[in-house]
């Protein structure tokens, strides 16, 4: 007689399914209406669907979750994560327009973990258990057409700052590939986030080579290193596979090296980190070039204790054009992110929202369906920060102040777009839009560093470029006179104090500066081709040719350097010298009328 045995009550908070009943849980009743789930049938592949793809061997997760037992032992963890929505890490909200990618738990499937770790976590039928699923390998998108690693691993220290490297992966490819697709493995906990660069004048490989361990340190990336164009081409802890859209791959040519810049993080001990990384050609050609713009706010300055403080920017879109993706940074104090399109018509359109911003689950995101951006449209970033001790993530108790910078325990607030312009003109009208942005940027950044510290050698130098860039050059020369200065050994300040000196007519100090270079960096390619005009103008033809020919060794796709060798070696009497090096040139820069007339002269000639 079951009346005679006490019942125990249902705890709501607790979401309690089991009934004691004659000495025994029983589990399996109905509690308000709903059955407990069993995890064959109900539990196993949600776990497929949305967690093993990390929470397997090999990959990010600390645990796997591909068994019934992985499932129980870490059952209290599901519920508790998933409830919070902290797991599966996934940032924004909803957005009418869909993500790529979105791993996102519906309410009903959250609830269903809940009731079966509360039911007593039944196994159910092994039988009626889902085909686990088949992962290729270790490649989500299956062996990729080619695979580049790092040679040895670089090992990341115990305690300390946080480490900013570049890693040189040299491509071995014989013709021009369109890459559709990339995978990123750093087979590390230490990794943070990493940005892949394309360098094709071998300046990062010898910064590589002068570096005792591998890569080479520091958050600035060299001039010739950049990103394929157009493209985010960013890896953070979970990130999957990155595809291009149809007609926006990116090209990766023959002597070509693959530079990935890593943030990492010490762990507590030491953690080697061997990076490889899997890519996916396509014989499709680009057929568009998509457009980055950066919205950054670099005046943060946050007092202990302060909450809900935003900081702002916008960009003012400049041609139709069509938004693909869009991606958020910022540090441990941010908490809020949002970005609102407000467009000619006086319409607000929101286009990413994220309400809790999480810095270890960061990334970017591509749109399902692209957002058109008409003419006029006024881009608004809004990060709202919380530097009191409210803020779980706060890395300082008590709080401190806190002010830009390029560490974790500073602060940034940075939005990033992905945009296809609609026409060639609207092209163009990005370029030089974009161009004024990044000299305003690189002022606003490295004023910033200088602050930071006013030794600082190489934010004197970029701050320098970018005044130049503004046609400011007392003030440029300023920058790089006290480059020179305080970092005597960094051959970038004697380059532009050399630059600086051309632009003043001074060619005595010029190549002066320009040799200092050299002496410094023998690799330097700029230097060489600068000296190499310097000498040519004062009629050394030789010697113009010998640097002509220092610069074109370094850097093959230099095509100022390897015209105009070949066109002193036609100067010279020397046909079989010339001829390549002239064919190379009209390949390098069809445009250039007297490599033209130089072939014309070398054909005629032949006849």
């Amino acid at each position: 007689m079951i009346s005679q045995f006490p019942v125990m009550p249902v705890m709501p908070m607790m979401r309690s399914l089991t009934v004691w009943v004659m000495g025994l849980w029983i589990v399996g009743v109905r509690v308000h209406g709903a059955s407990v789930p069993t995890f064959h049938e109900e539990i196993e592949p949600l776990l497929h669907a949305h967690c093993s793809g990390c929470h397997r061997s090999g990959q990010s997760a600390p645990f796997t979750l591909l068994t019934f037992a992985d499932a129980t032992k870490h059952a209290r963890e599901i519920v508790d994560v998933t409830g919070r929505r902290f797991m599966p890490p996934w940032l924004p909200s909803p957005q009418p327009e869909g993500f790529v990618g979105e791993r996102r738990l519906s309410e009903a499937e959250i609830e269903l973990f809940a009731r079966w770790a509360a039911g007593g976590m039944a196994e159910g039928d092994p039988a009626r258990a889902p085909k686990p699923p088949q992962w290729p390998g270790e490649w989500a998108l299956g062996t990729p057409d080619l695979i580049v690693r790092m040679p040895m691993p670089y090992t990341v220290p115990a305690e300390g700052r946080d480490v900013y490297r570049h890693f040189v992966l040299p491509v071995p490819l014989d013709r021009i590939r369109n890459v559709a697709a990339w995978e990123f493995h750093p087979h590390s906990r230490a990794a943070h986030h990493a940005f892949l660069r394309v360098d094709r004048s071998g300046d990062a490989r010898r910064r590589d080579a002068a570096d005792p361990e591998p890569g080479f340190p520091g958050m600035d990336t060299p001039v010739s290193v950049r990103s394929p164009d157009g493209h985010f081409a960013s890896w953070q802890p979970g990130a999957g596979p990155r595809r291009s859209p149809p007609g926006l791959a990116w090209r990766l040519e023959p002597d070509s090296d693959l530079v990935v810049q890593m943030h990492l993080k010490p762990t507590g001990k030491p953690e080697p980190m061997q990076l490889e990384l899997g890519l996916y050609f396509t014989d499709q050609p680009p057929t568009n070039r998509p457009v980055k713009v950066a919205m950054v706010n670099y005046a943060i300055d946050l007092q202990p204790g302060a909450t809900h403080v935003v900081y702002t920017d916008d960009y003012r879109i400049p041609a139709d054009a069509d938004l693909l993706g869009i991606l958020p940074h910022t540090h441990y104090l941010g908490r809020r992110i949002e970005a609102l399109a407000h467009l000619p018509d006086g319409v607000e359109r929101r286009l990413l929202l994220i309400p809790a911003w999480d810095f270890n689950w960061q990334g970017d995101y591509t749109y399902r369906t692209p957002i058109f951006l008409p003419a006029g449209t006024r881009v608004e970033m809004r990060i709202e920060f919380d530097n009191s001790t409210a803020n779980p993530w706060n890395p300082s108790n008590p709080p401190k102040r806190v002010r830009f910078g390029p560490n974790t325990t500073d602060e940034m607030a940075e939005l990033w777009l992905q945009l296809l312009p609609r026409a060639k003109e609207g092209q163009a009208a990005f370029d030089k839009a974009n161009l004024e942005r990044a000299l305003r940027d690189a002022i606003a950044f490295n004023t910033e560093r200088l602050r930071i510290d006013p030794q600082d050698g190489t934010a004197h130098v970029n701050l320098g470029r970018a005044l130049l860039g503004q046609r400011r050059q007392t003030a440029a020369f300023e920058h790089f006179r006290v480059a020179a200065e305080v970092s005597p050994t960094l051959d970038e300040a004697h380059y532009y104090l050399g630059i600086s000196h051309r632009l003043k007519g001074e060619n005595e100090q010029a190549t002066a500066e320009f040799r200092r270079t050299v002496e410094l960096n023998p690799s330097n390619t700029r230097a060489h081709g600068n000296l190499g005009m310097l000498e040519l103008n004062a009629g050394h033809i030789d010697a113009a040719a010998a640097e002509f020919a220092a610069a074109y060794r370094l850097d093959p796709t230099d095509a100022l350097a390897c015209s105009t060798l070949g066109l002193i070696r036609l100067q010279q009497g020397k046909a079989d010298e010339a001829r390549p090096l002239l064919e190379k040139a009209s390949q390098l820069d069809p445009s250039n009328t007297e490599v033209q007339q130089g072939l014309k002269f070398l054909r005629d000639r032949a006849r």
